[in-house]
């Protein structure tokens, strides 16, 4: 029956209680913030005890004494065990001199809940035993009937038979009961208590209904939810939500850091979660935190159950950090491997990027080359189309005037061989000797000359007088189309350059020539030789 109970509130808590995997992590990143910053949590702590021990020291009654070492040790509770014995012990010897036997029973009850944080029992039932609740009030009935509740439930915990447990746990559902009724219906105390007892009935939604309003409460009104929260984790536990049991758990434990509060649950049982789950480094952070907390408390029973589990996560943890450390080693020399590996392949790829870079110069140049040479080639090509051009011109031009020279000397043939008929012997001698001839022939071959070099370079003149200074300029006269001077730099245009050779073909002396050019050098803007390669550009 007990186990149909177990599987029904299981499937019921699968099915309605879900716990979104980032809010844990936040709440553990929390948690691991609250553990970093637990020094300045026990300072503060520490520093209300100080100030709570200023008082005391200048407090001037009995009764404001006994009252100071109330509050302060519930300042030391769950704090320092053996601070809180040392003042439980002073609340008994202050008591004792104020003749006040409720008092006295007070501070002893104090005592007894020292003495079973400390795991030392026999000494807190004999205190507890030595004391009747009809020597307290109602609010040290409750005290009482609760430190009875407590020490069966750690006895049932650490009891040594399955029947001792049980029988130790019946006489702490006795006292449940027993609290439940000196305590006020619906207050904080009443509610948690029933809880207790409700999860130990195995009603377990019923106690989780109770604890979140007990946790709601709590939160509205600024105290701590450690109490509740663990009550939560322990009913979630016992359903065998883990997720919930774990958001508890870590929600009670930042309570207990924050609060600076050295004997607790929380933490280690979270600790023992983590660890099932495979988080080792968190399980081994929370469980070395909670063993200085437990030894720094000096509350032994918390000790004895935290050592059982501390040298499991510390040599796992260990076992990790060794794993690691060799994954570390081999990673970092494959890291070595690759990296020599990469600065093997840059000095190649750069050794390969020098040599790219010394071909693409070399093929840069070759292009600058290329290109030079095909500049030469087109203004070779130009020339030769030019030259081609005045080939064509001259060669229809000779073979014209060859044709004419033909048709004159037919016409002198038969001009002469009828005057020789006739007999006109003188008319024939002076045509013969006649220079008006010749210079007739000249004239007309020098109007035919520039006819056709001034249609080849029909801007010859103009682009020729911008080489000569502005005053010295050649311009034909009227009736002119090249005068003798730019008759002798057209031929040079054309490419005969020789003055020998120009003297034959213009009919001039070799010397007429060279007055010529050394005149028109003469009255140039520019040296001999750039004024002579530029009249050979023209056009």
């Amino acid at each position: 029956m007990r186990k149909l109970k177990v599987f029904l509130a299981v499937l019921l808590a699968s099915l309605s209680l879900h716990v979104h995997p980032s809010e844990i992590d936040s709440l553990l990143r929390e948690l691991d913030m609250s553990i970093r910053n637990r020094p300045q949590y026990t300072l503060k702590r520490q520093e209300q005890i100080d100030a709570l021990q200023r008082k005391l020291r200048l407090s001037h009654s009995d009764q404001e004494r006994y009252d100071l070492y109330r509050e302060l040790f519930g300042k030391y509770r769950s704090y320092r065990m053996d601070s809180a014995l040392w003042v439980a012990n002073q609340r008994v010897e202050l008591a004792k001199r104020m003749k006040n036997p409720l008092y006295i029973r007070s501070a002893e009850l104090n005592i007894a809940e020292v003495m079973i944080g400390v795991a030392m029992y026999k000494e807190g039932l004999e205190i507890l035993d030595g004391i009747k609740s009809a020597d307290l009030d109602a609010s040290g009935v409750s005290y009482y009937y609760y430190q009875y509740h407590q020490v069966y439930t750690l006895m049932a915990d650490y009891a040594f038979s399955d029947q001792m447990k049980e029988h130790y746990r019946g006489l702490a559902y006795q006292y449940k009961d027993s609290i439940i009724s000196m305590r006020r219906p619906g207050s904080q105390g009443y509610l948690l208590m029933m809880s207790e007892k409700l999860l130990y009935e195995e009603k377990y939604d019923e106690a989780i209904e109770i604890l979140k309003s007990c946790y709601k409460t709590h939160e509205e009104k600024g105290y701590s939810v450690a109490i509740p929260s663990i009550g939560l984790a322990n009913a979630y536990a016992f359903m065998g939500n883990t997720e919930l049991q774990k958001k508890y758990l870590a929600i009670s434990a930042i309570a207990d850091i924050q609060a600076a509060t050295k004997e607790y649950i929380s933490l280690w049982k979270l600790a023992n979660l983590l660890f099932q789950e495979g988080d080792i480094k968190r399980a081994y952070t929370y469980i070395e935190c909670s063993m200085q907390d437990a030894t720094f408390c000096n509350a032994r029973y918390r000790t004895q159950e935290i050592s059982e589990l501390l040298p499991v996560i510390s040599r796992t943890y260990e076992n990790k950090l060794k794993e690691e450390k060799t994954q570390m080693v081999a990673l970092v020399i494959l890291t070595s491997v690759l990296l020599i590996i990469l600065l093997i392949a840059l000095m190649f790829i750069f050794y390969q990027m020098k040599r790219l870079n010394v071909a693409r110069k070399a093929v840069n140049i070759m292009n600058e080359e290329l290109k030079h040479i095909n500049s030469d080639l087109h203004t070779l090509n130009d020339k030769l189309q030019e030259s081609n051009q005045v080939k064509e011109e001259y060669i229809g031009y000779v073979f014209n005037m060859c044709s004419l020279y033909i048709n004159k000397q037919e016409e002198q043939r038969k001009m002469l061989a009828r005057k020789i008929k006739t007999g006109q012997l003188d008319d024939l001698y002076k045509t013969v000797n006649s220079s008006s001839f010749v210079a007739n022939e000249l004239k007309e071959f020098f109007y035919t000359f520039d006819s056709v070099f001034l249609k080849l370079y029909p801007k010859f003149i103009e682009q020729f007088n911008t080489l000569l200074q502005e005053d010295e300029r050649i311009c034909p006269k009227e009736g002119e189309l090249l005068t003798p001077e730019l008759r002798v730099f057209a031929l040079i245009r054309l490419g005969i350059t020789d003055s020998g050779k120009i003297a034959n073909f213009l009919h001039y002396s070799a010397q007429t020539v060279y007055n010529y050019r050394l005149k028109v050098r003469n009255k140039s803007l520019l040296s001999k030789d750039e004024f002579m390669e530029a009249v050979q550009q023209i056009g």
